[in-house]
């Protein structure tokens, strides 16, 4: 009820503008979740999952994937740094510099989930 009084008296683009602001958040609150993140390879790795397990090494096939859901970007790392910090290790001991070691972070949590996906599966087989 709060929010209609303060939606009073604005016109219908405002109102639109101000919706389409939420939305924008609200994919950037997606796009910097470490969580989103995972589940989007996670599902990646469930559609290659032939693929992966007719290669002769799948864990390197299965770091690729890894590689490539994290951003090239700096400014999204940061982000994703920023919004899962207490998530992430910090790992300086294996960069040169800050973003380094949060690539690194970033790196090594998805490495962890997609490690786990693949002794799932390698169970399953067995």
């Amino acid at each position: 009820m709060n929010n209609n009084k303060q939606l009073q008296g604005l016109s219908d683009h405002q109102i639109q503008l101000l919706a389409l602001k939420g939305l924008e958040a609200r994919e950037d609150e997606k796009k910097y979740s470490l969580w989103h993140i995972a589940k989007d390879m996670r599902e990646e790795l469930n559609d290659m999952r032939d693929e992966i397990f007719e290669n002769e090494y799948p864990e390197e096939l299965v770091t690729q994937i890894v590689e490539s859901n994290i951003s090239v970007y700096t400014y999204d790392q940061v982000m994703i740094y920023a919004h899962n910090i207490n998530d992430l290790e910090m790992y300086h001991a294996f960069a040169e510099d800050f973003q380094g070691a949060v690539y690194y972070s970033i790196y090594e949590y998805l490495c962890s989930k997609a490690n786990n996906w693949l002794c799932e599966q390698q169970e399953e087989v067995v």
